[in-house]
């Protein structure tokens, strides 16, 4: 059993993470962790599945795999089917940002929906549908993706309260206008502007809704995730200062509640406006911004993308001699993120192939 004030410390930092503020919920996952482990192994798992998620919500992909992997070899010893199907389903969440390891994720999450079914565990079923929907979405796979999202929905809507910790309703209306972003982005190719007006209504009649809900709710990260969407939606359109106008809306709000994911995405997307509109002074303010957070923030596949948009700055400056030094510098930065990305894929896969290769009785 889990007491109530380590499952209220927990929610708490779920709940913290998933209104934006994503490193003071891992902080307060961390101090629920040191809690749990006066209370025992129930709570030791509890609070480390609370941990994994947080982490995933602040971009540390690679230490919530390898929190989900403790989380799993606890529930495991302790016959906790439900707890072990949580911990990989954060496993999988993180995965499919790491790269070629879609498949696996998706492989972990077939085992969820089966334990959720079975366990008639609304909060499981919730997370996993939302972490289908990112996947699918990813891979480009839309329609999937979109249907996963409404399923999730309905489940909060219709489910326990505690579904709405953990994957809260304005969240999915977020990834669904995400996905209309990605839907409109990978249709642009090869498609007229007649073809594309549908995507983009539905992308900005999705747009519009976070930002209802979270003007009703003054939610300030469901602003931030809106901005930002709408932010790539003007881009898409060529609208550069109505974009450019979006992004700094969403920095606002991200700022407030230190998402630091978020505003490093922000300002590599103004970035990228700003050197296409020839302002490399504006340009590199942004890099230099974004790189301050990511650099502190490590390992994240940002810092190669931030210093590469640095060289190619400097050299539409006409300062060649420090443009070479930074394309150097990306080489250095990708390569050190794909050996990291590298160990986390053989940890994860290893972990994945024997626990399929295992035939003795496991909690999922």
């Amino acid at each position: 059993m889990v007491s109530a004030a380590l499952q209220v410390a927990c929610d708490n930092a779920i709940r913290t993470a998933r209104r934006g503020d994503t490193r003071a919920g891992v902080a307060l996952a961390r101090h629920a962790y040191r809690l749990a482990r006066q209370e025992g192994q129930p709570a030791e798992l509890e609070a480390l599945n609370a941990l994994a998620l947080c982490q995933t919500a602040n971009g540390a992909y690679i230490e919530s795999i390898a929190t989900s992997i403790d989380a799993f070899g606890l529930a495991s010893l302790i016959g906790d089917r439900g707890g072990a199907a949580h911990a990989l389903t954060a496993m999988a969440g993180s995965a499919s940002f790491i790269l070629d390891a879609n498949a696996v994720a998706l492989e972990m999450l077939q085992t969820c929906v089966q334990a959720a079914a079975e366990l008639g565990d609304t909060v499981l079923a919730t997370r996993v549908h939302n972490t289908f929907g990112i996947i699918y979405a990813n891979l480009g796979r839309f329609d999937e993706g979109d249907a996963h999202y409404e399923l999730g929905m309905k489940l909060v809507e219709n489910g326990d309260n505690r579904a709405a910790i953990f994957v809260p309703h304005y969240l999915f209306l977020g990834n669904r206008a995400y996905l209309a972003v990605q839907r409109l982005k990978a249709a642009q190719s090869g498609a007229n502007e007649t073809e594309l007006a549908p995507l983009v209504s539905d992308a900005l009649e999705r747009i519009e809704r976070v930002m209802l809900i979270s003007g009703a709710e003054a939610n300030i990260d469901a602003e931030a995730r809106a901005y930002f969407c709408l932010g790539q939606l003007r881009a898409l359109q060529g609208s550069t200062a109505a974009a450019l106008a979006a992004f700094v809306e969403t920095l606002k709000r991200a700022t407030i509640i230190r998402h630091y994911p978020r505003i490093i995405d922000t300002q590599i997307e103004m970035s990228l406006l700003y050197r296409q509109a020839g302002r490399y002074d504006d340009a590199m303010q942004a890099l230099e911004a974004a790189y301050e957070l990511a650099d502190a923030n490590r390992p994240t596949s940002r810092v190669p993308i931030i210093c590469e948009g640095v060289a190619e700055t400097l050299a539409r400056l006409g300062r060649e001699s420090e443009a070479v030094l930074y394309r150097a510098k990306t080489l250095r930065e990708r390569e050190a993120f794909s050996r990291q990305n590298d160990y986390a894929m053989h940890d994860l896969q290893s972990f994945w192939q024997r626990l399929v290769a295992d035939r003795t009785p496991t909690p999922v």
